[in-house]
């Protein structure tokens, strides 16, 4: 039977179709019904979260390929047989196709970070010859004998997948994101704590930078973090940013969304006011003269007390205990850490601004007649 060499550099129009197989035939389209071409990274990052939903599923199932019922004659009467379809080895294949592309056959994976059950599934089925060549070429018939030892490798190399996500190191590393949380979480906090400590008075904006619907899916990870450095750099220099404080983003990635980051500032609340004001023409700023047009922002400020259970946004003075504890049930929401950018960027996913220094000298203005309690007793 002939056989053809795949080419490990697939176009846009492969793509679509790979991935409008994964995804139940669905591609694309614009309002006329015209299929849009997407740029190939999309495509990727799609199916890096897609299969990382398929591995967690598979290794909740525990199960086994039926040789009994896997192996069929290849005609009525033949000798030689094949592997009959089976969901499980479809399964299989197609998540080793996307891996090995991504990580083995090409430089893609480069840019992205494989979960742990990514990782452990390479490891266990990365040289499966098996289901390189029906992932990558076309499968001959094969003899019963070897066909029961296919069944049996490819049993064996599922055992030792699911015996390795019960080990230690397995742990450790789905701990990791849980454990930067946490981590991130304490920065924050001490940064809150600090500037409470430096000043009476806070405005506290917080917003949310995205992208249009129609221009996220063109916004990979490089330019998400050039425009975010560019509103950063701001920071020195644009007037808007005269009384900041410090400030914190995280960024998040979501299938419809996109990359976005969602940004708190500190200002100084004796010298700002308008917090509302302050957060839209922060949106102005990333919408216009950051993305050029492409930005959709939204302003967490806006009607914060009817939106949101714990509102801390606006101005927090430093013995209103109530609303400083709504700020730090909001930095639980900002650091924990998304497990999806996780996957999809090798750089920062959160950052804060420094803590006030010992070199800003003591704090202005009469001293405070009594002290608040402990913004946060857990740290």
């Amino acid at each position: 039977m002939e056989q053809y060499t795949y080419d490990d550099t697939p176009t846009d129009e492969d793509m679509l179709e790979w991935l409008g197989g994964l995804h139940g035939g669905e591609i694309l389209t614009n309002a006329a019904g015209q299929p849009i071409t997407m740029p190939s990274d999309y495509h990727w990052r799609h199916d890096l979260v897609w299969v990382d939903r398929q591995l967690k599923a598979m290794a909740n199932t525990r199960r086994f390929l039926d040789h009994q019922r896997l192996i069929q004659p290849e005609t009525f009467g033949a000798a030689t047989v094949v592997l009959a379809p089976d969901p499980l080895l479809e399964r299989l294949t197609t998540l080793f196709t996307v891996l090995v592309t991504m990580f083995h056959e090409t430089n893609i994976g480069q840019h992205y970070r494989p979960s742990p059950y990514a990782t452990s599934f390479l490891w266990a089925f990365g040289q499966c010859e098996y289901l390189h060549d029906a992932g990558f070429r076309q499968l001959p018939a094969m003899s019963h004998q070897a066909a029961e030892q296919v069944v049996i490798d490819l049993n064996q190399r599922l055992e030792a997948w699911y015996q390795s996500m019960i080990k230690p190191n397995f742990a450790y590393e789905c701990g990791r994101i849980r454990r930067n949380s946490r981590d991130n979480y304490k920065r924050l906090c001490e940064l809150m704590k600090a500037l409470f400590l430096c000043h009476s008075r806070l405005m506290v904006v917080r917003v949310d930078l995205g992208y249009s619907e129609c221009d996220s899916p063109y916004i990979d990870y490089e330019t998400a973090r050039h425009h975010r450095e560019q509103l950063c750099q701001a920071f020195n220099t644009h007037s808007l940013f005269n009384h900041l404080l410090g400030y914190a983003w995280k960024l998040e990635w979501q299938p419809k969304k996109g990359f976005h980051y969602h940004f708190i500032f500190f200002f100084d609340g004796h010298q700002c006011q308008e917090d509302i004001t302050k957060a839209r023409l922060i949106n102005e700023m990333w919408a216009k003269a950051i993305t050029g047009g492409q930005g959709h922002p939204w302003n967490c400020n806006l009607d914060a007390e009817q939106i949101y259970r714990y509102n801390a946004m606006g101005c927090i003075d430093y013995h209103d205990t109530a609303k400083q504890q709504g700020l730090f049930k909001l930095a639980k929401y900002l650091t924990k850490i998304d497990e999806y950018a996780a996957m999809l960027v090798n750089g920062r996913t959160f950052q804060t601004s420094r803590k006030p220094g010992s070199q800003e000298g003591p704090r202005r203005g009469r001293p405070r007649l009594y002290q608040s309690r402990p913004l946060n007793s857990g740290l």
